[in-house]
């Protein structure tokens, strides 16, 4: 057997651990509703990768060479890379996983590489794999999943047959945002919108929760022992805050408002930013 060039996803669900600490109470009794919260997670993943059917979202057509392997609160998604489209498909499938996670207060993270690697039903190995591992753990330090730059190379090369190299480029960076330490991560902040199904009414809903992840993520490490926490929820409160002013521009509000949408109009227009003054760490307080 010779290795396989592959695209492989590394992907780590965050505060596993402590999600497993509430399925039982301090007497060892199970608490099911906590259990069937880990449960609704795995099945989050298992609706996205089913590994008995095709997708039910897009044509995978191109995607026999898939490999899907859930063990713990990890995550390993690989294909041959001279698949067309799979580089677009794939991230798209991860974005969803991001946002169903995000919608049971969940969030991961992890990063995509290329090289050799095999993946079967049975075992899985290879560089490629050790590359995503150590740039999730090294590298993407956020609740983000972050991509090599030969990965987006693949993906404008191994396009569909429809596609110019230029065109499956731009459908892949659609998908993207360059950080500010020049990283790409898949964006699932302003663009999840656009996955959701229904864009325009349900995307306040994505915002509250969104939002409401990062306050409590805020709040619960205010205390300096949790600076490590802090660093990561102050990088999605960055990245929220973007989000806030795009969807809160005078011409926005000013166009739902004469489409009659006032309900939405409303929303926008009461949408605050989160201050980083709110959750400050001063000592052992926290002030408000």
């Amino acid at each position: 057997m010779k290795y396989e060039q592959r695209i492989v996803a590394f992907i780590d669900i965050l505060g596993f651990k402590s999600l497993l600490s509430e399925t039982t109470d301090k007497k060892g009794i199970d608490d099911e509703k906590a259990i069937n919260a880990v449960i609704s997670a795995y099945e989050a993943i298992r609706d996205i990768w089913d590994l008995d059917k095709k997708s039910d979202y897009l044509d995978t057509q191109s995607s026999d060479s898939k490999k899907v392997s859930i063990f713990s609160d990890c995550l390993v998604v690989s294909f041959e890379v001279n698949q067309p489209s799979q580089v677009f498909y794939t991230l798209l499938e991860i974005k969803w996983l991001i946002m169903r996670l995000i919608s049971r207060k969940i969030l991961c993270r992890g990063a995509v590489s290329l090289g050799k690697f095999i993946h079967t039903d049975h075992y899985l190995f290879g560089p490629a794999l050790v590359e995503a591992y150590t740039l999730e753990s090294k590298a993407a330090m956020y609740p983000r999943v972050i991509l090599d730059h030969t990965v987006i190379e693949a993906g404008a090369q191994n396009s569909i047959m429809e596609h110019e190299t230029s065109e499956e480029l731009a459908y892949v960076k659609s998908l993207l945002e360059q950080d500010s330490d020049g990283m790409y991560y898949i964006d699932y902040f302003f663009k999840a919108q656009s996955e959701l199904d229904d864009p325009e009414y349900d995307f306040p809903e994505y915002i509250n929760n969104l939002g409401s992840i990062i306050r409590k993520g805020l709040m619960g490490s205010s205390h300096h022992s949790k600076a490590d926490v802090r660093v990561k929820y102050s990088w999605m409160r960055e990245r929220y805050n973007q989000m806030v002013e795009q969807v809160t521009e005078p011409k926005i509000i000013e166009n739902l408002n004469n489409s009659g949408d006032y309900e939405l109009a409303s929303f926008y227009k009461d949408l605050k930013k989160i201050s980083p003054k709110k959750y400050v760490v001063k000592g052992l307080s926290r002030k408000k």
